[in-house]
């Protein structure tokens, strides 16, 4: 290769490499923007997840509680197994 011919192949990856940046950092930022868009879902009470918690129903009770409050699993697995403690139920 000569240099004109490489410097036409470096400049085409770099070109390449500029466009795929840009969508990237699109995606995150929709990605970001639909994250922070986030609602709470209101239809869900403390009593539809102590109900599920009663009723040893520790997957439904973890997720009526990310639905209601917006955590991870970690921290909605974490909150269920306290609930379940205060009121003596063991799941």
């Amino acid at each position: 290769m000569d240099w004109n011919t490489s410097g036409i192949f470096i400049g085409g990856l770099l070109l390449i490499g500029g466009y795929l940046l840009g969508r990237m950092s699109k995606t995150f930022e929709t990605m970001r923007e639909s994250h922070l868009r986030w609602t709470p879902d209101l239809t869900i009470d403390d009593a539809d997840i102590e109900a599920a918690v009663r009723a040893r129903k520790k997957v439904e009770a973890i997720k009526l509680y990310c639905q209601r409050t917006g955590t991870d699993l970690k921290e909605a697995k974490q909150a269920i197994e306290t609930l379940a403690q205060q009121i003596n139920i063991r799941l």
